[in-house]
């Protein structure tokens, strides 16, 4: 009997494809819903990864709503532009269309770029289709459900992101259209690390945890 159930398990796990893996470098156009309670709001934006050089940008055409660009003193309450980069294991927020950039957090407040394989020891909730498309289900449970959809292939690098649901709040829709080659992720000449963000920001509570 034990060895039927150890087989069965073996089973399982053969069964299961690899974990997801993102390439080097890439970069990818997004839709984003974030929802707080009765409130919704959306935007557009490019996500911009290039681990070789430990660098990644997050632009959203309006940023109020996000985390991390709206949760930043007067920023919550004006609908603007804005840019998570990351460069040198350090975050900034730059806000272009004001010209304005302050430091947010560092590698060791966890803060630096997430690794290829973020997404190892996820667990993979099966099959399914997204927008009509066959995709593989995963979720990486942090302090909520993180849904993550991708495209099917054997190979983890030859999967296209799908979607991002980080529950109950942020949703991003990825074009599968994915990009290889890409402006160089570089960092403003505003930004000072010395011009810490807000004392009302979330990057102040991420700095004192």
């Amino acid at each position: 009997m034990k060895l039927i159930i150890a087989l069965v398990l073996l089973g399982l796990v053969f069964c299961n494809p690899s974990y997801p893996e993102w390439p080097q470098k890439f970069e990818q156009d997004f839709t984003e819903e974030f929802i707080y309670g009765f409130l919704k709001s959306s935007t557009k934006g490019t996500y911009s990864y290039d681990y070789a050089n430990r660098a990644y940008k997050v632009s959203r055409e309006n940023g109020r709503t996000d985390r991390y660009c709206g949760f930043n003193g007067l920023y919550f309450f004006r609908n603007t532009a804005c840019e998570q980069i990351v460069v040198n294991g350090d975050r900034f927020l730059y806000y272009p269309e004001r010209n304005d950039c302050c430091y947010c957090c560092s590698n060791e407040h966890g803060c630096g770029v997430l690794k290829p394989t973020w997404l190892q020891n996820a667990i993979f909730e099966g099959e399914t289709t997204f927008n009509g498309i066959p995709a593989y289900k995963w979720n990486q449970k942090g302090l909520q459900n993180n849904f993550y959809y991708e495209t099917i292939a054997e190979n983890p690098l030859d999967r296209v992101m799908l979607q991002i649901d980080q529950q109950p709040n942020d949703i991003q829709n990825f074009s599968q259209a994915r990009r290889t080659e890409f402006q160089p992720i570089t960092l403003p000449s505003i930004c000072k690390k010395e011009n810490t963000c807000s004392l009302l920001s979330t990057c102040t509570g991420v700095r004192k945890m």
